[in-house]
């Protein structure tokens, strides 16, 4: 009987060890929740991830001050959607590939962003105007945008594929240009935890997208490139280049869709 006893008490210990093991998961991106399902240490592509999301984080419809949404199925990347507040807290979600799984990461803007939106905004009387934003000329193949705007008790949607409306125009780039940078960051979270040899790719591609202007803040990007300049267990000519882009950004080399008044 003791040794009955004592064989049951190893695979109560064993079993207690495996659900510590499974219940610590891995560590995921930012703005994502606890996920008791470790992500795979490596995968066929730097973009893996498995869908998250805290029900906290998740805005209905009268938190939501913004809302910005881009559609294309031809793209890699079909589905786009920004959630922001009236204090520029938000989250970006999206859908990868053919995948329905739903990915996302929060954002928060800077005061200077949040106010050329509000600028914009305010100068276009979004929410009293009852103005066709959609061209006569359709680029429908280029995707779908939809914007919504609640605010003061009033809210309005508007969709276009493209506008000859320059202020509407450049509301759109710069709702874009946030959930680019957000993405961006996203991608980068994981290639830093699964697969470090691609960082140096990925940094290539966050240069030259800030070279075509198409992140918002990118003041932004300082914190996560200084933890890969830092980090001694990445590859060097990626510290290397995090670093070259610090001094860049700090330098203001790079421009983004958010003018200045």
């Amino acid at each position: 009987m003791k040794v009955i006893s004592i064989f049951f008490v190893v695979l109560l210990f064993e079993a207690l060890v495996s659900a510590t093991a499974v219940g610590r998961g891995s560590k995921l991106p930012s703005g994502c929740a606890f996920s008791s399902v470790p992500v795979p240490a490596a995968t066929n592509s730097p973009a893996f991830a498995r869908p998250c999301q805290a029900e906290g984080d998740r805005s209905s419809s009268a938190d939501t001050g913004f809302k910005y949404t881009f559609e294309n199925p031809r793209f890699y990347i079909p589905w786009i959607q920004l959630d922001l507040s009236p204090e520029g807290a938000g989250i970006v979600h999206f859908r990868r590939g053919e995948s329905d799984d739903l990915l996302d990461r929060k954002v928060k803007l800077l005061p200077s962003t949040l106010s050329k939106i509000a600028e914009l905004i305010a100068r276009t009387s979004f929410l009293t105007s009852d103005e066709d934003y959609q061209s006569k000329r359709d680029f429908s193949h280029l995707g779908w945008m939809t914007i919504s705007v609640n605010q003061g008790g009033k809210e309005r949607t508007v969709r276009f594929n493209y506008t000859e409306k320059q202020d509407i125009g450049e509301l759109s780039e710069i709702f874009r240009a946030i959930a680019n940078q957000a993405i961006m960051l996203f991608d980068i979270d994981l290639s830093i935890q699964h697969q470090p040899l691609d960082l140096p790719r990925m940094l290539d591609t966050l240069e030259n997208e800030l070279h075509l202007e198409r992140y918002a803040e990118p003041d932004q990007l300082i914190s996560t490139l200084r933890d890969i300049a830092q980090d001694d267990t990445l590859p060097l000519i990626a510290r290397n280049h995090a670093t070259r882009l610090i001094t860049s950004i700090q330098k203001g080399k790079f421009r983004s869709p958010v003018k200045p008044k």
